[in-house]
């Protein structure tokens, strides 16, 4: 009997084993198949975040709602910030998954007793249902959140969870998400609020359009020390912070959203894409570079010179780690929304170093080699010097230094016109690979349209082997390539050429001036003296000035030399400084010879002045001087 009775004990549990997993089952795939059918709302669209390089916001935009809902991620807040929201909103999140069954029943019997709605015993994650999915609060939508806030902890993780509650938390008007409220009604970042802030921010979103801060309202601080006196009670924060937080008084206000490095943020807006993007941008440097380029203007305003840009490169990555589109951004008496970056101007002398470089290159000449400046007719064309003298014979580096026009001239015909064309599309010149068909040899004297931006990432190729690579404006490990423009030995001999102080070009106000740092650097002044231009390099940065006027007037002041080279040697003092001693290592091609004085060519026993002179191995020319005979 004992027998019979246990069998049937046996088979009963057996049964019932089979049941609830078959009835387990059975609830598991309901539960994925209504996943499937009705999957998990998105969030909503962020507004665009630019950040600099250390992650301080430069900018935000609007989202495509129209909201101020800056994404918000834990480390963006501070950890008293994230545990009075959690202390307040749902303590046991760490441990429920999704719903707190405990929570539910108690406001089930408190509405109940009490006869109305006092508590709706909403998780955190049910909340970031109803905020991503808002519907009627009844009964029937409290059924719906329960599934769906299961629905989302199956498919985020508790932190994800928790970065897309503070994201969307409403906070009045079209202020949404922590890191919103934080700068519009504080003005500083969310991990930068006192505890006493911190408070205020978790009560808003209760009652969002009676309790914002841009509008004053009177119980508000009722509200904040209710809960200052709840997180006492509960020992959620040392009790001496708490007090201190008591006393805090409350700021009503609404801030603007931090505008800084406008031009730049106007450019990342347009040319990428992401709720946040994080530049290169330094802001140390470039909180410098607007400074002296505002200073600086200011002075020489008095010249007829209203206005200036600068952008400055990172060689060793190429970038960009300062740009101011013009002296101030927000001045419409001088066009200060016009970004000098990237508008098309003559460019006057400063494609020459390229030029020069090319003939080292193809093996046309030598430093010490001679050019002819002498008044010379090319096909109907006849330039001048800028001091409409004439040197006679002159070596190339002389001809570099001095920036002579004639002897310029004759170089690009010697390498090609088609040829340097190439060279300058190669690096990305778009006005000049445009317009071609129309440029003539007046080109390398600035017969043609370049922007700053193009011109100084020129400039980073000397300081850089010869080699060219795009900028870069965004935080990203990928480097392309690059573009070999020049050889090594080519672009180390430019540089060298271009190190030489003792030159036409160098202002009259440093020459007294003993601590200069050590760059190489080329000016540029357009016909009509409409632009003044400075490009310098070192082993660390490249840095191109424009100076000019944006409606296109000239002025008797306008030249490189007198205009943009003392800017730009405040901005190596300033942002390099004490990297005076160091240069670039001199490429193993390069190497010196003993050349004939006259002619820079290789001396026969009739030359008796002989000078040094570097060559590229295997590629300079080993022609012998021919000027004396017997």
């Amino acid at each position: 009997m004992n027998r019979y009775f246990s069998q049937i004990t046996q088979k009963l549990i057996e049964y019932s084993k089979t049941k609830y997993v078959r009835i387990g089952v059975i609830i598991v795939v309901c539960f994925f198949l209504l996943d499937i059918l009705f999957p998990l709302p998105n969030t909503k669209p962020y507004s665009r975040e630019i950040v600099a390089r250390d992650n301080t916001l430069l900018t935000a935009y609007l989202s495509t709602d129209s909201k101020w809902r800056l994404k918000t991620n834990l480390e963006d807040v501070s950890p008293d910030l994230l545990k009075a929201i959690i202390e307040k909103e749902d303590k046991w999140y760490d441990w429920h998954f999704g719903f707190n069954p405990i929570s539910i029943f108690r406001a089930l019997y408190s509405n109940i007793i009490s006869g109305e709605t006092v508590s709706g015993a909403s998780t955190i994650s049910m909340q970031v249902i109803r905020l991503l999915e808002p519907r009627d609060r009844n009964i029937f939508s409290k059924f719906i959140e329960m599934f769906r806030s299961f629905q989302l902890e199956l498919h985020y993780t508790k932190e994800e969870i928790l970065e897309m509650y503070m994201s969307h938390l409403p906070f009045g008007g079209n202020i949404e998400g922590v890191k919103s409220a934080s700068y519009i009604y504080f003005d500083r970042p969310p991990n930068k609020l006192s505890l006493a802030q911190s408070i205020l921010l978790t009560i808003i979103p209760n009652d969002p359009n009676s309790r914002r801060l841009d509008r004053k309202f009177s119980d508000i601080k009722k509200y904040r020390d209710y809960w200052i006196g709840v997180f006492q009670k509960n020992d959620v924060f040392p009790k001496s912070d708490l007090t201190d937080a008591k006393y805090e008084p409350i700021e009503f206000a609404r801030h603007s959203i931090v505008v800084e490095a406008p031009h730049f943020c106007q450019m990342i807006n347009r040319k990428y894409t992401g709720d946040k993007i994080v530049t290169t941008l330094d802001l140390k440097i470039q909180h410098i570079t607007e400074k002296l380029l505002s200073n600086y203007v200011n002075r020489v305003k008095s010249k007829g010179v209203t206005n200036g840009a600068v952008i400055i490169i990172d060689n060793k990555n190429s970038e960009v780690v300062a740009y101011c589109g013009s002296s101030d951004f927000y001045d419409s008496n001088y066009a200060g929304q016009v970004n000098g970056i990237t508008s098309v101007r003559s460019p006057g002398s400063t494609l020459k170093p390229a030029l020069y470089a090319l003939a080292l290159d193809l093996g046309l000449m030598t430093p010490k080699m001679r050019l002819l400046d002498i008044p010379t007719d090319f096909s109907g064309y006849i330039p001048e010097n800028y001091d409409r003298k004439f040197n006679g014979s002159v070596t190339f580096e002389f001809a570099l230094i001095n920036s002579l026009n004639i002897p310029a001239v004759r170089l690009l015909r010697m390498v090609g016109f088609s040829q340097f064309v190439s060279l300058l599309s190669k690096a990305d010149f778009n006005s000049i690979r445009k317009n071609e068909k129309n440029l003539g040899l007046s080109l390398i004297l600035g017969g043609c349209g370049v922007t700053l931006e193009e011109l100084t990432r020129l400039f980073t190729a000397f300081a850089r082997d010869g080699k060219i690579f795009k900028l870069n404006y965004i935080i990203n490990n990928e480097q392309d390539e690059g573009v070999q423009l020049f050889s090594k030995g080519a672009a180390y001999l430019i540089g060298i050429i271009l190190l030489n102080n003792q030159r036409p070009d160098f202002p009259n106000q440093l020459s007294d001036v003993t601590k200069l740092p050590k760059i190489a650097w080329k000016t540029g002044t357009s016909y009509g003296k409409r632009d003044a231009w400075a490009v310098g390099f070192n082993p660390q940065y490249t840095i191109g000035v424009w100076m000019g006027n944006f409606n296109g007037k000239g002025s008797p002041y306008l030249s490189g030399a007198e205009m943009s080279v003392p800017l730009l040697f405040d901005l190596f003092n300033a942002i390099s400084y004490g990297e005076d001693k160091k240069w670039f290592d001199m490429p193993n091609d390069i190497l010196e010879r003993d050349v004939c004085a006259e002619t820079g060519l290789l001396p026969t026993e009739q030359c008796k002045n002989l000078v040094l002179d570097f060559y590229i191995k295997n590629v300079s020319p080993n022609l012998k001087c021919d000027l004396y005979k017997e």
